[in-house]
């Protein structure tokens, strides 16, 4: 099959070239920090969004996160605050799941719309030290002072192709691009594996790639943002359910946090969940079977079903860290806010 779409990957890759080409880049008027992936979906781009935006908030400066909103559904307001620098101002539907599930974690202004120039005129208000792109490797039009590629250890560029073919966004030469190259789900790598895989980008960048993992949180119920009990933990058989870029990456985090997986559900990355999504599941349970799911999941699942389906549902928390290299990620942000770096 990959070979019978090689074709139209090559029009993909000849019209993203023309798009570059065509358009015309501005420089917004404080730093701008980009992180993107050059494969499509399940990269960690995301938390590492979060973890950026939450180091500068320890440094006593503004963020404002600009994203596209992908898969929102309400797209006739063009550009939407997400949230200020003190509370959550829109929903679901306006937002889209991932930019509405990094408001329930940071408070910092987030802006959505297809036009990220406009939303950073509309984040002036909040006064921003840095702008966050969210989705940003190959968006054109705002010019970059680092550029950050997240790159999933375990599906590094999957077959190798350009999409429809592949996963690829790009050729792997575009990541010379990049100013730093973050690998995730390193801990759930095998370290041959890995290593090989920092031999090729290094060969290709000149650049050593920094490493991270996803660190086990906390597990929260849906309903009323408790913990998890511990005889919970160690008595209860769980379903998983999932609409993530990378399921294979949470059903592994599950295992190893301690919990007994029985069976998993998985949808198509951004799914839009309705009521009959969760219902017919929970009518599969029984009686004491809870399902688990994750951050970004939880934000939409919670839209559409009743109180006494969230209190059958749980919430494994995640936050990124560094395994190797979170000097040279403080250092790069430190210097592009004028803040003087010691080591």
């Amino acid at each position: 099959m990959k070979y019978l779409l090689y074709p139209l990957s090559i029009l993909y890759c000849c019209l993203s070239k023309l798009n570059k080409f065509l358009t015309k880049s501005y420089r917004l008027n404080k730093p701008v920090i980009s992180i993107g992936n050059i494969t499509w979906g399940g990269s960690g781009k995301t938390p590492m969004v979060i973890e950026t935006a939450s180091y500068i908030l320890s440094l006593c400066k503004t963020p404002v996160i600009l994203s596209r909103g992908y898969a929102r559904k309400n797209k006739s307001k063009q550009n939407v605050i997400v949230r200020d620098k003190k509370q959550i101002l829109s929903d679901l539907e306006n937002s889209g799941d991932e930019p509405l599930m990094t408001a329930n974690l940071l408070n910092c202004p987030i802006v959505v719309g297809s036009n990220r120039i406009k939303n950073a005129e509309i984040s002036e208000k909040f006064l921003p030290d840095i702008f966050v792109l969210d989705d940003g490797f190959q968006h054109w039009k705002i010019k970059r002072d680092i550029d950050i590629v997240c790159i999933n250890s375990l599906n590094p560029f999957g077959n190798g192709m350009i999409i429809p073919a592949g996963i690829l966004r790009e050729n792997l030469s575009a990541l010379k691009r990049a100013n730093l190259i973050i690998l995730t789900n390193c801990n759930l790598c095998d370290k041959e594996k890995l290593q090989n895989l920092k031999n090729k980008i290094l060969k290709i960048t000149g650049l050593y790639p920094l490493e991270t993992s996803l660190k086990f949180k906390n597990i929260t119920n849906l309903f009323d943002d408790r913990e998890i009990e511990e005889n919970l933990k160690n008595v209860t058989d769980f379903t998983i359910i999932s609409a993530i870029g990378s399921p294979e990456n949470f059903i592994n985090t599950v295992k190893n946090s301690g919990l007994k997986v029985k069976n998993k559900f998985i949808f198509r990355d951004h799914h839009k969940y309705v009521k009959n999504d969760i219902v017919e599941i929970v009518n599969k349970l029984s009686e004491n079977e809870k399902i688990i799911t994750t951050a970004k999941d939880a934000v939409k699942i919670k839209e559409v079903i009743d109180d006494e389906i969230r209190k059958r549902i749980y919430v494994l928390n995640m936050s990124i860290i560094f395994d190797k290299g979170k000097d040279v990620f403080e250092r790069e942000i430190k210097l592009l806010l004028g803040i003087n770096y010691e080591k």
